[in-house]
């Protein structure tokens, strides 16, 4: 059988093991396991089959809380060459405590996606979860042998049946399951190949980003169609050692890579404060930077810091994108003119501050004037087109600020409904929340209609981290408020909390409640502001008034 081709149809899962090259799994120190395109397919075949023989059919869906590595692969190619529906998603942590938040995270999804089966790594891990969400049938990673009565009959899948769930929220009541097709799959995928121009006899993908994130997920899944050597590490051997990443791709000369900004910004400090002297980038090509917003500090840090290293200054290369467009929307492919604002790949604006945040206008910087640096995030790939909108849905001009719409043949099917069925999009068109606006073509991200908070590459509603802060002992429900506002130096993310304490126990508050959402989640807050009852601003209703909380803070008016 021959390689895969995507020009007339869809991804064939079946001739992966055609491919000659390998995966390899790695952690911060080297080399853990590796498996040949082969060796993938075989165990992926086995794994379809045991899946099948237990009387899953094609389209149903399947959970997969498994961690980086050769059983994950083999569980989610097993799923997809069943005709099942995967959804990679986080491991729980402590899932034998019910009201821990991954234990209701993931009670939480098997709601939404209504799932067929669970698999996880052990009969322990499985029977846990079991205990939180009884219903599906779990499994572990050992079940997947095949029974030596199966007849080795996969089924076709037509361009319209589902292919993945991809959760798009990191919600612990409600996470949104964007539903993508084979035909949406395909087409990301196909843009992806010729944006990045894969070659197997040339190329080599390294990342750390994980399996259950769309990056992580779509790009991997873009590099085993195409027989590109495929080098991956779990995010938390990125965390415990950030330089690993460079290492790994100057030891086994990778030539692309991606991160969230925060992937590059931490990189850069811990070389800064422990540098190295062995590095060799120069074999790197291609950077994506993406999943969150883009400071141009940060790629402007990292390019200087590892220029020494012969890191090439067009190789990074900002994108914008989302679960509900598969992965890829736009991206920075240009080679751009070098100046203050503008080298290799990456262009920026300097804009008025004050005239973009409060009369939501795109007024280039003066001198005497604050400013904001926004970064240009490309052209659309393939057929998808950009529409910039006014709130009743009229089209933005270039340099005017409206919501960005998503239309074309990579844009998700739905999402899933409360009883597990898809909600269809109307015109394939998807309203991502994101404000932004358009100038020479290329799409500046400057802002969101909703508050979603991205923090890591991660989605997170503000009132989930706003129910933890309020687990506090002195701080009543109801009573904080999150947002986050973003400057030159990135995201930032504010918790704001009401208390009936004296001033005397405010900075203890505010050490607590920081250290509740770092344990919780982790990240840090950027900052914890400590007031009287009633200085949260609310509607008539007594709903949080985010937006506005933030305008007062970045005024000066929150006291």
């Amino acid at each position: 059988m021959g390689a895969i081709t995507l020009h007339d149809h869809l991804l064939d899962y079946r001739t992966i093991g055609d491919h000659t090259a390998e995966v390899t799994f790695l952690d911060s120190r080297g080399i853990t396991a590796h498996l040949t395109y082969r060796q993938l397919a075989e165990r992926a075949r086995e794994a379809a089959g045991a899946l099948l023989a237990r009387g899953l059919t094609p389209g149903k869906r399947v959970l997969l809380p498994i961690p980086t590595g050769p059983e994950h692969l083999t569980a989610l190619l097993g799923c997809l060459l069943a005709g099942l529906v995967p959804c990679t998603i986080v491991e729980p942590s402590n899932p034998g405590d019910p009201n821990s938040a991954g234990a209701r995270q993931f009670s939480a999804v098997v709601t939404v996606t209504t799932p067929a089966a669970v698999i996880t790594v052990d009969t322990g891990s499985a029977d846990a979860l079991a205990a939180l969400a009884p219903g599906p049938a779990y499994l572990s990673t050992a079940d997947l042998d095949a029974p030596a009565g199966w007849d080795g009959e996969l089924p076709v899948r037509g361009p319209d049946d589902a292919h993945h769930i991809q959760l798009t929220s990191g919600s612990t009541s409600a996470p949104k399951a964007a539903v993508l097709t084979h035909a949406q799959v395909t087409a990301n995928v196909r843009a992806i190949h010729q944006a990045l121009e894969l070659a197997p006899d040339r190329d080599r993908v390294c990342h750390w980003l994980p399996l259950h994130h769309d990056m992580g997920f779509i790009l991997s899944l873009s590099t085993m169609t195409k027989g590109v050597p495929l080098d991956l590490m779990p995010s938390i051997s990125f965390l415990r050692d950030p330089l690993s990443w460079l290492r790994h791709i100057s030891e086994r000369g990778a030539t692309i890579t991606t991160a969230p900004p925060f992937g590059y910004r931490t990189t850069t400090d811990r070389y800064r404060r422990a540098p190295v002297q062995d590095l060799d980038l120069s074999t790197l090509r291609q950077a994506y930077v993406g999943a969150e917003p883009i400071p141009l500090q940060s790629l402007t840090d990292f390019r200087d810091t590892f220029a020494k290293h012969q890191l090439g200054e067009d190789v990074i290369i900002p994108c914008y994108g989302m679960a509900e467009t598969v992965l890829a929307a736009t991206m920075s492919l240009q080679h751009r003119p070098t100046d203050e604002l503008s080298w290799g790949r990456v262009k920026a604006l300097r804009l008025d501050r004050e005239d973009l945040h409060h009369h939501s206008r795109v007024t280039d910087a003066t001198s005497e004037k604050p400013s904001l640096t926004v970064l240009a995030c490309g052209l659309p790939l393939g057929d998808l087109t950009v529409h910039i909108c006014t709130p009743d849905g009229a089209a933005c001009a270039d340099n005017q600020i409206g919501e960005i719409h998503l239309q074309g043949e990579f844009v998700m099917a739905g999402y899933l409904a409360p009883d597990g069925t898809p909600q269809p999009l109307t015109d394939r068109t998807h309203a991502t929340g994101d404000l932004g606006f358009t100038r020479d073509g290329d799409l500046y991200i400057v802002g969101r209609v909703k508050e979603l908070l991205i923090v890591n590459g991660r989605n997170l509603p503000p009132y989930d981290v706003e129910e933890t802060v309020e687990t506090h002992p002195d701080i009543d429900a109801g009573s904080s408020a999150v947002f986050s506002h973003t400057d030159n130096g990135g995201e930032h993310v504010v918790a704001v909390v009401e208390t009936r304490l004296r001033a005397d126990a405010h900075e203890r508050i505010q050490r607590e409640t920081a250290t509740l959402v770092r344990q919780t989640f982790g990240f840090n807050l950027s900052e914890v502001i400590v007031l009287r009852r009633g200085g949260i601003p609310r509607t008539t209703s007594g709903k949080r008034r985010r937006n506005r909380l933030r305008e007062q803070y970045l005024t000066g008016g929150l006291t």
